[in-house]
């Protein structure tokens, strides 16, 4: 079950959460949500795709783990080359949370929450300009 539900276009928060960030990596983690990350890089016009690219890379698991390859998550970032580069894009907006930030950087982009990786999404996807991560011959989101 998630701790944060989107009402009416407004974040809510189980009790107990002062930002979606705090919420507990246990929570459930399968499934298509609105975003958790409301931050600088989102924008609602994204969404669909966001949709898209999560349905296609792992079909809405947010544990998702590639055995051929270093891709985690919802996203499928290659864990080897995107944790660290994904924690110093996420630093300059979450200042105040920078001890979290660093922290991320000692687990595999799969343990992040739900949070943490539609955070990384919208910084890498650089309101489109980053679509290239996620390009496929012959196939668009």
């Amino acid at each position: 079950m998630i701790a944060a539900v989107v009402l009416s276009g407004v974040l809510a928060l189980a009790p107990g959460y002062a930002h979606p960030a705090d919420m507990p990596d246990a929570q459930d983690m399968r499934g298509f949500e609105p975003s958790l990350y409301q931050g600088k890089w989102y924008d609602k016009k994204w969404e669909s795709t966001r949709k898209c690219i999560m349905k296609r890379e792992s079909r809405f698991d947010y544990r998702a783990a590639n055995k051929r390859s270093s891709a985690r998550g919802a996203y499928q970032f290659l864990d080897s080359q995107w944790r660290v580069s994904l924690t110093h894009m996420l630093m300059p907006e979450h200042k105040d949370r920078k001890k979290e930030v660093k922290a991320l950087r000692k687990k595999p982009i799969h343990k992040w929450n739900r949070y943490w990786q539609d955070a990384a999404f919208y910084v890498a996807w650089q309101r489109g300009k980053g679509a290239n991560h996620w390009f496929y011959q012959g196939k668009v989101c």
